[in-house]
């Protein structure tokens, strides 16, 4: 199975309270799709684990193209790149029954040893990723984080709860961008102009008890948010509002 093709709908509390898909939903609907082609095509957690790994990924981005509306049915489509040094790349398309576009997103996930948490290579796992050279790529691979310096600014610390936790046992790579939209509603119009594009890279893990120091930054539309564990950057994201007013249901022109 190249692709997988699979419906979702959209529920309320996926979006925010003007209806907008929030984008910690976006991340988690994209991490779902990979988790369950991963399952189909035989590297699922419990075949990692037994194996000694466990999937982390290290980049995410998207682009909304049209935000749906609550209560509609979405179709998610996503396939694994070819894989290079240890790194799997994967893609995704998430459209409206009538196929128009509404997110286009990439990914950078890798192998990490369950014990020191080294990137690591399992060859029957390569292996086993199908050939998808001749589907269309909908989206290029995620590409790095702009950090900002300057305009409106908030620091905060937080330790993570059992709630942020995943599976792997640290904060789960979704949970920064809700953090990163609560200093948004503090910075901007979100009931108009919500988050057009994306871009997260996790370099260090957050576990719970951690004092986690967020710095975030906002200015002419574009944010991004940087956490910090001690002296070590955990992760950092950022991204652009819409720079037109609009509603769910709306294509983003600009």
């Amino acid at each position: 199975m190249n692709q997988l093709i699979t419906n979702y709908k959209v529920l309320s509390s996926d979006c925010d309270r003007y209806g907008f898909w929030k984008m910690n939903r976006i991340l988690v609907l994209m991490q779902e799709l990979a988790g369950e082609h991963s399952n189909l095509l035989g590297c699922s957690f419990e075949e990692t684990y037994s194996r000694g790994a466990v999937w982390v990924v290290t980049r995410n981005e998207f682009q909304v193209d049209r935000y749906p509306k609550i209560g509609q049915t979405v179709v998610g489509k996503t396939y694994p790149g070819r894989a290079r040094r240890g790194i799997y790349p994967r893609y995704y398309l998430i459209e409206d029954e009538q196929g128009r576009p509404l997110v286009r997103g990439s990914s950078f996930w890798v192998l990490a040893d369950i014990k020191t948490r080294q990137m690591m290579d399992i060859k029957e796992i390569a292996d086993n990723m199908p050939d998808t050279s001749a589907l269309a790529q909908p989206f290029p691979n995620p590409g790095a984080v702009q950090e900002l310096t300057s305009g409106f600014s908030r620091s905060a610390t937080w330790q993570p709860l059992y709630t942020d936790l995943d599976r792997n046992g640290h904060v789960n790579n979704t949970r920064p961008a809700d953090w990163g939209l609560c200093f948004l509603n503090e910075a901007a119009d979100l009931s108009r102009h919500p988050v057009r594009s994306l871009t997260a890279s996790y370099h260090h893990e957050m576990l719970e008890g951690d004092t986690v120091g967020m710095h975030f930054f906002y200015e002419d539309k574009a944010f991004s948010l940087r956490c910090d564990v001690g002296e070590e950057t955990a992760m950092r994201l950022g991204g652009v509002l819409a720079k037109h007013p609009l509603a769910p249901g709306e294509e983003i022109k600009e």
